[in-house]
């Protein structure tokens, strides 16, 4: 039986190049075969979970911050920072192959273009999901007294950039309350359509509620805010790798995420999506050599000076990782798991469940609490257990098992039975 200390060696001697670095002669495909199990393995997500490097005695929960990384993935990144600093000497600057910040990177984007429905040329590599919304909120052209609409459950990183915007050029910035939670999709829908007004010049909401982790009806909204000639841009952070993202069904003119969350990539990847007949309404506030580029809108937003290529290397390596298992497989196994543990606690007294449960409106994510319980209290109970969860939120990823949510309903069952 192999060990984790021999899996990882074993992907550490191997894990060490991309495509566009031929000299290093590895073949990333055939390292993932080594130990990935076949489809109708009955143990699957078992031994998926053993190509993880978080220890098999804790349950990692808490992927809406940061994801866990396959161990493929850190090594890639490792490696490669060992090859540029044994090898920076013999760098002629003739290849692309030290830094980031400057080349197009088209084999990248093309893999996260196939992911997420679009083509190469509307999609820019930043460095996270607030990147991207910053790029987009900053090189928009607005007037004084145009007005934004967003929500009262944005993430700070999807929105603070607005609020600069709207104090600096005099906008108005509405944040809509948001039902907590929303009972059905059509609520929201009819939530924004009463907020729209003549004024209304930008929709910029989640696609999921960071917090509670309700998913967002975005395909009516953006078709809701494009009849009213309302451009749209969608907060992905918590959505790419999680939930299926299809930008051109959704029909938003601009989407951003993060990679470090549920697509398990090194912290320092991110990407935005800009429609191609909206692109030139986005000017270049982060310019270099690329800014006027309009062939190549995504390269003309990612240029942004040096940066680490050994964790777009990384990226490289998660996209592989998950498009081994199965995009599709990869989101069912996340809502089938998410949905076994609110099952569960909505069997038990005492407990409140704060994510939808209407089966469109929730996934991964669930936010919950114990009648008469701080939300630390709760916490540092399955934290005692090995159940690593982040206040009231709880996220369920692949590399979480039923067996987990057992033991977490077990604690729970306890606590709500103590107060």
């Amino acid at each position: 039986m192999t060990t984790r200390r021999q899996f990882t060696k074993s992907i550490s001697l191997m894990a060490t190049a991309l495509p566009w670095l031929p000299q290093w002669n590895f073949d990333k495909t055939k390292a993932l075969d080594l130990e990935f199990p076949q489809p109708e393995d009955p143990a699957f997500w078992k031994k998926i979970r053993r190509m993880f490097l978080v220890p098999e005695d804790k349950a990692f929960c808490n992927t809406g911050t940061l994801g866990a990384q396959p161990a493929v993935v850190f090594n890639t990144v490792v490696e490669h920072m060992r090859k540029v600093a044994t090898d920076i000497s013999d760098w002629d600057y003739k290849g692309d192959d030290w830094i980031t910040g400057y080349q197009p990177y088209k084999v990248v984007r093309a893999k996260l273009a196939a992911l997420m429905n679009a083509s190469v040329e509307e999609l820019s590599i930043t460095e996270n999901a607030h990147m991207g919304m910053n790029e987009v909120a900053n090189g928009l052209d607005l007037q004084a007294g145009d007005e934004i609409l967003g929500t009262d459950v944005e993430h700070p990183g999807g929105r603070f950039g607005w609020e600069v915007k709207a104090r600096r050029y005099k906008l108005v910035y509405r944040q809509i309350p948001f039902p907590k939670p929303p009972q059905d999709p059509q609520e929201v829908v009819t939530l924004f359509r009463n907020a729209f007004t003549p004024k209304s010049r930008v929709l910029a909401v989640p696609h999921i509620v960071s917090g509670t982790g309700a998913i967002l009806p975005v395909k009516e909204l953006c078709a809701e805010a494009r009849s009213r000639g309302i451009f749209t841009i969608i907060d992905g952070a918590q959505a790419l790798g999680h939930i299926a993202v299809d930008v051109k069904q959704i029909g938003c003119d601009s989407y951003y995420s993060s990679m470090h969350k549920w697509l398990c990539a090194p912290a320092g990847n991110g990407v935005l999506y800009v429609r191609k007949d909206r692109a030139r309404d986005v000017w270049t506030t982060n310019a270099s050599a690329q800014w006027d580029n309009h062939e190549d809108e995504g390269f003309r937003l990612q240029q942004r000076g040096t940066g680490n290529l050994s964790l777009l290397m990384g990226l490289d390596a998660s996209i592989d990782f998950h498009n081994r298992i199965g995009s599709e497989r990869v989101v069912s196994r996340i809502k089938e798991l998410g949905d076994y543990l609110r099952a569960g606690l909505k069997e038990i007294p005492r407990v409140k469940i704060n994510t939808p449960v209407h089966p469109a409106m929730c996934a991964g994510i669930t936010n919950y609490e114990v009648e008469g319980l701080k939300g630390t209290e709760m916490q540092d109970a399955l934290w005692a257990k090995g159940i690593r969860i982040r206040g009231n939120r709880q996220c369920t990823h692949i590399y979480v098992s039923k067996e987990d949510i057992d033991a977490t309903l077990s604690v729970i069952r306890s606590l709500a039975k103590t107060v």
